[in-house]
């Protein structure tokens, strides 16, 4: 006879936080990444989105795949990942955006 698996709702949000951390440590990681190729080579900085977006769909398909082999269920491990890569993005972007505009500014005035 098969056993069917108990799991509370309690130990489900704790998969999805983990989840969560572990997609903000990704979304760090890429901030990081895109920094510092801003600063040093802003030319491929177009390329690497691409591979930032492979890793963040990578991370969510892993999950996707072995969230059946953990106590959590898979879709509460969705949605912790999910918000884990989006909502540090906003942050990050406008940081992006400002390191970015920073970068112009000093070249402009040295251009003139």
């Amino acid at each position: 006879m098969l056993e069917k698996k108990v799991v509370s709702i309690g130990s489900n949000i704790f998969g999805a936080i983990l989840a969560f951390c572990i997609g903000v440590m990704i979304t760090a990681l890429n901030y990081a990444v895109s920094r510092r190729v801003l600063q040093r080579n802003a030319s491929r900085y177009v390329m690497l989105q691409m591979v930032k977006q492979l890793i963040q769909v990578a991370f969510l398909v892993f999950i996707f795949i072995l969230g059946d082999y953990t106590p959590w269920e898979k879709v509460w491990l969705l949605v912790g990942g999910a918000l884990g890569v989006t909502l540090p993005m906003f942050y990050f972007t406008y940081r992006l955006v400002k390191l970015n505009d920073s970068l112009h500014r000093k070249e402009d005035s040295d251009n003139g």
